[in-house]
C-alpha cells in the first residue's frame, strides 16, 4: 500500500508540474457580436497575444460604425461603406459589441400658420447625412414658408414655442424616430410706429414710438426693404427684445442707446452692426443669430469643428464625462483613446481644447451650460495665453476662428451672457465681412492632407512627427501673466462648474522650454508657486500637477510650440491621468471609475 501510495503521489506531482511549466497560450479568440446594420467578415478569428485584432465590416445602406465596448484602444476607419475596425493590443478572450447608428434621420418641417413658398407643402419633411456631423443643420426656412406681416425667428419642438427652440441653420438633435419642428413667426410692429426714410438701397429706421414688449422691425415699410437703423431711432425704447429683419444690413452706432433690451434677435447676412451700436443697454444679455447661408469656415480653418466638439457633450447628456478643456495644447496633445482606456467605462471623454489665442469666457459659459452632476472638469490654462488666463476677456479679431465654429451651430452663442463680453458685435461683423467664400453645412474641415481635425472624442486623429523650423508662437515663462484679479474670474468660472455639479481640476499644458525668453527660463517653479497660491484661494478647486513636469525641447513639437509631435503627447496625456488619478484617489472618486 505504502508503494502505491508513493507512486500516486509522485504521479500527481509530475502532472502538477507538468501543468505549471505548460507554456501560455500565444493566440486568443476575438469575437465580434452580429447586430443590425453590418455584416462581419470573419466576426470570430485567433489573433497573437498582445497584437491588435482587424475586422472587416459591410455597412448596410444608411448605417454607419460609431463605437464599441471592447475595454481597451480602438480605431474606425470607414470607406464608402466599408469600415475596418482595430482593437489594439489584444491581450485577453474577448467579445466585443458594436454600437451603429442610422447615418441618416429626418426633420419635418410645420409651417405653423405660413405658407408654402414656390408651390411646396405646409409640411416638409428632409432627410439629412451624419456621416459628417452628428447633429444635423436645420433648413434656414427662406425656401420653405412666409408668412406677409411676420418674421421667421427660428424652430420649435413645440406649435405654441414652449418646447426645445432651435436658430434657423443650427442644429438640432434627432430621436430615431424623428423630430418635427414648427415655424415660430414674430409679427411685426405696426408701420406707423416707426419714422424713415428712403435710400438708394431701400428704407433706413429713423425713429420708433412703439410700446411693444417684441419690436418687431419690418423688413418692409411702404414696399421697400429696410436695410439700416440710423443713430438714436430706437434711443430711450423701453422693449425688451428686439427682432432686426433679414433684410437689414447696417445698424448705426446709437441707433440703439438707452435701451432695456434683454435680447437681441438677427440675421448673419448683415453687413455693420457695432457694440456702440447698443451703448447703456445695461440689461443685454442675449444675442440670437439666425444663418442666411452655409457657413464660410470649413474652407478656411481647422477651428470650424467646434461645434461638432460641443455636440459631444450635447449627445452624452446623463452619463459621467471627463471633459478636458484647454487651448491647441489640450486639443493636439491629449490622446484621447488612451485617456478613455485609463477612465473606462466611469467616464466619456470629451476634449474640448481648440485655441489658445480665443475668448476663453465664451467657451466656458458654453461648456458650462451643458455640465451635471458626476462630471470632472480638467483645465489647463497656457499660461502665455492671456484669453486663457482670463487677463483679455473681451473679443476681439482673433476670434475670427472661434466664429468660424460657432457659425455651425448659432444657438451656442444664446447661452453666452452678453454682460460678461465685450467687443460681441464689433468681432461678429468683423467675421462676417470675410464671408466671401461659402462651403456646406455637410462639410468637414480637413487639411491639405485630406486628415481630419477631430476624432469621435474630440482629439487630433492623425500621427505627426518630426519638428519644422521656425516653430510659431510666442511662449512666456512670465509672472505677471498669473494676475490675481484675473484668477478670481477664472474661480468664478470654476464655482459655477461646481453648482452645476461637476468637480474641477486644474493642469498644465506643456511648455516649449526653448522657445521661452532666455531672462524667464528659469521661472518655473516661480510660476508653480504662484499657480498654487492662486488655486489655492479657490474653494473645492485642486492644482493637480507641477509645471515642471510639463516642460518640454524643441525636438519634442511638430508644427508650433503648442502640438506636440504623437510620441510626446501620449507621454504628456500618461502625466495628466498620472495627476488626474492621484488626486481623485485622494478626493475619494477614483473607485467609481
Amino acid at each position: 500500500m505504502k508503494k502505491v501510495f508513493w507512486a500516486a503521489l509522485c504521479l500527481a506531482g509530475l502532472l502538477l508540474s507538468a501543468c505549471r511549466e505548460r507554456p501560455a497560450p500565444d493566440t486568443v479568440l476575438v469575437f465580434l457580436e452580429e447586430t443590425r446594420g453590418c455584416t462581419v467578415e470573419e466576426n470570430g478569428r485567433r489573433v497573437p497575444v498582445g497584437e491588435d485584432a482587424v475586422f472587416t465590416l459591410r455597412l448596410d445602406r444608411g448605417w454607419s460604425l460609431t463605437d464599441t465596448d471592447y475595454a481597451g484602444a480602438f480605431d474606425i476607419s470607414v470607406s464608402e461603406r466599408t469600415a475596418t475596425l482595430t482593437l489594439r493590443e489584444v491581450r485577453y478572450p474577448t467579445r466585443v459589441g458594436l454600437c451603429l447608428a442610422s447615418r441618416y434621420c429626418t426633420v419635418t418641417y410645420e409651417a405653423n400658420g405660413g405658407l408654402p413658398v414656390r408651390g411646396g407643402a405646409l409640411r416638409e419633411s428632409r432627410t439629412y447625412d451624419l456621416a459628417l456631423h452628428a447633429r444635423p443643420n436645420t433648413a434656414q426656412g427662406a425656401d420653405l414658408f412666409v408668412r406677409e406681416g411676420y418674421t421667421l425667428t427660428g424652430w420649435n419642438t413645440c406649435a405654441d414655442g414652449s418646447g426645445d427652440a432651435v436658430g434657423l441653420g443650427s442644429r438640432v438633435s434627432v430621436p430615431a424616430g424623428g423630430v418635427t419642428l414648427y415655424a415660430q413667426w414674430a409679427r411685426w410692429s405696426a408701420a406707423e410706429d416707426f419714422t424713415w426714410r428712403q435710400t438708394q438701397e431701400g428704407a433706413a429706421v429713423t425713429g420708433y414710438h412703439g410700446t411693444d414688449r417684441v419690436a418687431v422691425i419690418p423688413e418692409r415699410l411702404d414696399g421697400r426693404p429696410v436695410t439700416s437703423v440710423e443713430a438714436g431711432a430706437f434711443d430711450g425704447c423701453a422693449a425688451a427684445q428686439v427682432v432686426l429683419p433679414p433684410t437689414l444690413l447696417d445698424v448705426t452706432p446709437g441707433a440703439f442707446q438707452n435701451c432695456a433690451l434683454e435680447t437681441v434677435t438677427l440675421f448673419d447676412g448683415i453687413r455693420s452692426v457695432a457694440d456702440g451700436s447698443f451703448q447703456n443697454c445695461p440689461a443685454l444679455r442675449t444675442l440670437r443669430i439666425n444663418a442666411m447661408e452655409a457657413p464660410f469656415g470649413y474652407a478656411w480653418r481647422k477651428e470650424s469643428c467646434y461645434a461638432d466638439k460641443v455636440d459631444l457633450l450635447i449627445l452624452t447628456q446623463g452619463q459621467r464625462r471627463a471633459v478636458f478643456y484647454g487651448g491647441c495644447s489640450m486639443w493636439y496633445n491629449l490622446d484621447g483613446l488612451q485617456a478613455q482606456q485609463a477612465l473606462g467605462d466611469g467616464y466619456r471623454v470629451v476634449n474640448l481644447g481648440l485655441n489658445g489665442t480665443v475668448n476663453s469666457p465664451v467657451q466656458m459659459q458654453i461648456l458650462g451650460a451643458f455640465l451635471g452632476d458626476g462630471d470632472i472638469v480638467i483645465h489647463t490654462p497656457e499660461l502665455s495665453s492671456r484669453q486663457q488666463m482670463l487677463l483679455r476677456t473681451a473679443m476681439g479679431e482673433q476670434d475670427d476662428k472661434l466664429w468660424c465654429g460657432i457659425e455651425n451651430n448659432y444657438d451656442l452663442f444664446a447661452l453666452v451672457d452678453l454682460s460678461t463680453v465685450e467687443g460681441v458685435f464689433d468681432s461678429l461683423c468683423r467675421y462676417l465681412s470675410q464671408k466671401n467664400a461659402r462651403a456646406s453645412y455637410a462639410q468637414i474641415y480637413r487639411d491639405e492632407y485630406d486628415q481630419p481635425y477631430m476624432d469621435r472624442l474630440g482629439c487630433i486623429p492623425f500621427f505627426r512627427s518630426g519638428t519644422q523650423d521656425g516653430l510659431p508662437d510666442r511662449v512666456f515663462l512670465d509672472p505677471a501673466l498669473i494676475d490675481r484679479e484675473a484668477m478670481e474670474r477664472l474661480g468664478a468660472y470654476y464655482a459655477w462648474f461646481q453648482s452645476r455639479g461637476a468637480r474641477v481640476y486644474v493642469s498644465c499644458a506643456c511648455v516649449n522650454l526653448d522657445a521661452v525668453p532666455e531672462g524667464q527660463r528659469g521661472n518655473a517653479a516661480l510660476l508653480d508657486g504662484l499657480l498654487q497660491e492662486a488655486v489655492g484661494r479657490m474653494e473645492g478647486v485642486a492644482l493637480i500637477s507641477a509645471l515642471e513636469d510639463y516642460l518640454y525641447q524643441n525636438e519634442d513639437f511638430f508644427d508650433t510650440n503648442y502640438h506636440l509631435v504623437t510620441q510626446a503627447a501620449q507621454k504628456n496625456t500618461a502625466l495628466w491621468l498620472r495627476d488626474l488619478r492621484a488626486q481623485m484617489e485622494r478626493d475619494g472618486v477614483w473607485e467609481g471609475v
